[in-house]
């Protein structure tokens, strides 16, 4: 599985199981991510690779990303897939 910056990732463990962040960067074992609410860009969650489903393909292009940008990545992607 990749875990590409950009990627939509789906939390499977923890207190944030089932919801959607972007993948900030990929940090070996782990990954960074944020979902422009409670995890911001400016303090991201760090999460083990087996805690996390990633998509395929980057729905956020440009980087860094802003808060906003990835609230309304997340809520099309969400929207587009009937994830909620």
């Amino acid at each position: 599985m990749t875990y590409g910056a950009g990627c939509p990732a789906k939390s499977l463990a923890g207190h944030d199981k089932d919801q959607y962040f972007i993948i900030l960067s990929d940090e070996g074992e782990y990954v960074t991510v944020s979902n422009g609410t409670t995890r911001p860009v400016a303090d991201p969650k760090r999460k083990n690779k087996k805690h996390i489903q990633a998509g395929k393909t980057p729905i956020v292009r440009q980087f860094p990303p802003t808060d906003e940008e990835i609230r309304r990545e997340l809520i099309n992607y969400t929207k587009s897939r009937d994830c909620i």
